[in-house]
Order: structure tokens, then sequence, then C-alpha cells
């Protein structure tokens, strides 16, 4: 089974009181419905590529505090010669057939939480179709009002608490986290399962 390519969020976290660069999360739970969905765009998704079976990837960001869709790239029929534009920026022919659209700045008006996570750590065998939040390094959870941030929650110390607790099974530490984001039930970003 390939690896799926996950949405990734650039986003700047502070770091011992200074800013570090943006680095790339992985967007992992969404807590309530995503504003962005292709289809309502225009574009009819094929999974050509068995890296991302669902058609296409993102990757979000922020400009100042509002959430924005920077890149999104999409494999279409191969048919399709022009496909339409997003946000006034036309795509174009890109690697492995998908169709690149970069510095697409789409505002995104979106209500509710999300959870980043980034920089695996671990025991080997953690790898599975997808990792779990506690096996993540950087974990940090951000709150949106219309699509404008409304506050960030670093969880990355109690991931590692949890990592921490070796006498738990591994389903017990799957529990316990599940208990501590039980807001986001049922919501975590399975691409495997799409």
């Amino acid at each position: 089974m390939s690896e799926q390519i996950p949405d990734y969020f650039k986003y700047n976290k502070e770091n011992n009181d200074k800013y570090s660069k943006k680095k790339h999360y992985e967007l992992a739970a969404i807590e309530k419905d995503w504003p962005f969905i292709p289809e309502t765009y225009g574009y009819h998704l094929v999974d050509h590529f068995t890296g991302c079976w669902r058609g296409f990837h993102c990757l979000y960001e922020m400009d100042d505090l509002q959430l924005l869709l920077k890149s999104f790239f999409v494999t279409l029929d191969c048919s399709v010669a022009s496909p339409p534009d997003l946000n006034g920026v036309a795509g174009k022919k890109g690697y492995g057939g998908f169709w690149e659209y970069k510095q697409v700045n789409l505002p995104l008006d979106y209500s509710g939480g999300i959870i980043l996570c980034a920089d695996v750590v671990g025991p080997e065998d953690w790898c599975s179709d997808y990792e779990r939040t506690h096996h993540f390094r950087d974990v940090m959870e951000l709150r949106f009002e219309n699509g404008v941030l409304t506050s960030k929650t670093d969880h990355s110390d109690t991931m590692k608490e949890i990592r921490g607790f070796t006498d738990l099974s591994f389903h017990e530490q799957e529990e316990l986290v599940a208990d501590y984001f039980s807001l986001y039930s049922n919501k975590w970003i399975n691409h495997y399962k799409l």
C-alpha cells in the first residue's frame, strides 16, 4: 500500500521566545466540515496516482491571522486540457500527472478547530497506515472563527507525556489521546479510508 500524500499546513510556531521558520505540519483532524471541496470549484477528480487516492492534496497557510488555501494539486482526467482557474490562478501541468495551482491565496471561511502534527517520533513499529497524534513531536491545535485565527494551543508536551506511559498498551494510549481530543471524536483524517 502506498503512503498517501496528506494535506499540509505551513505555520509559524513560537518556540523559546523566538519565531521559528514556517514548517510543514500535517493536517490531522478537523472539528467541523472543511470549507474547501474541489468539486464545488468545478474539478472532477480522478485517482491516477497510488500515493493520492482522493485525487488532490493541498497546502494551507495563514496570512496574518486569515486561513488561506495556498497551493492546490489535483489529478484530472487525461482528456482535460485546460482545467478551471482557481481564485484567478491557472493550473500548470506538474509532476506525476498533477495539475498545480500555486500562490492561490484563497481565503477560507472556516469556524472550528484543527489539529496539526509534525515530526514523527518513537519506535519503528508505530508506523502504520497513518500516524497517531501522540506519535508526533509537535502537535498544535488552532481555532478559527470565519477563517480568522482566534486561539492556538500547543499539545506537544502532553503528547510526549502520553508517549512516556510505557506501562500502557497501544490501545490504552490511543484511548487516552481520544479522551484528550474528545472534541475531534471520529474526525481524524485517514487518507487510506477516503
